[in-house]
């Protein structure tokens, strides 16, 4: 039997084309369901929270709070779960927690390096097409120590933090930094954005009671959207 009385958070994770969802119970990760496929989020997001409220014994009436990434990310995928998480607070008057993208998948890599010595730092990266990523950088306990940014990768990006020490890059952009730079402090290091990694930054904001306003919390799209051009003709 799930605990009721202890720190319950329903995460919700859609910045990526992963669309991820977790219960935790008592600090620890009780059921999780998981899928990397363009825009699945709107068709599997209600089936998972069901899913792991289900498996974890526990009613959303019990939960403490619902927990969402705040960007930046996919537009679309943003959308989706703030949507939901909005819709399941108003619903069952619950508080709602909102969670930087790059710092949970930060602390999903951060889980994997125990045995890197410090110090290093890491640098997740969300795609955002072409050569182009969001990203922020981070030290070894995931402190976030650059502001979050919109950057263009080139072979000379990070030359001054990889001159000074070990950087580990995650997440699904940095496949094409990859690809550029050719630095012995360069470290690559599969991670990627999962409700998991909203845990720990999750729990001390419940502890603190820092809430996001569920009336007026809009994600972090950090650029503006920009609709594609439809294919099919308009006659």
């Amino acid at each position: 039997m799930a605990r009721r009385n202890s720190i319950n958070l329903l995460l919700i994770e859609t910045s990526t084309e992963v669309c991820s969802v977790a219960l935790s119970v008592g600090g620890e990760i009780a059921a999780q369901r998981e899928i990397k496929e363009h825009k699945a989020h709107a068709r599997v997001i209600a089936g998972f929270i069901e899913e792991v409220l289900l498996e974890s014994d526990i009613l959303l009436k019990d939960c403490s709070a619902v927990v969402v990434s705040e960007g930046p990310g996919s537009y679309t995928g943003l959308r989706v779960g703030v949507s939901v998480a909005k819709g399941l607070c108003y619903g069952s008057n619950l508080p709602l927690i909102a969670v930087g993208s790059l710092e949970l998948i930060a602390r999903v890599v951060h889980e994997k390096i125990k045995d890197i010595e410090a110090p290093y730092r890491i640098a997740p990266m969300i795609d955002a097409r072409r050569m182009e990523v969001y990203t922020a950088l981070f030290d070894e306990e995931c402190t976030q120590l650059t502001k979050t940014e919109a950057h263009i990768l080139t072979e000379e990006s990070y030359k001054e933090f990889l001159a000074e020490g070990r950087v580990i890059f995650t997440g699904d952009g940095a496949e094409k930094f990859k690809s550029i730079v050719n630095h012995p402090n360069a470290l690559f290091i599969e991670g990627w954005a999962s409700a998991k990694g909203m845990l720990i930054p999750a729990e001390e904001k419940y502890k603190r009671s820092e809430f996001a306003d569920v009336a007026y919390f809009e994600p972090f799209y950090l650029k503006d959207f920009i609709a594609g051009v439809s294919k099919k003709s308009l006659l």
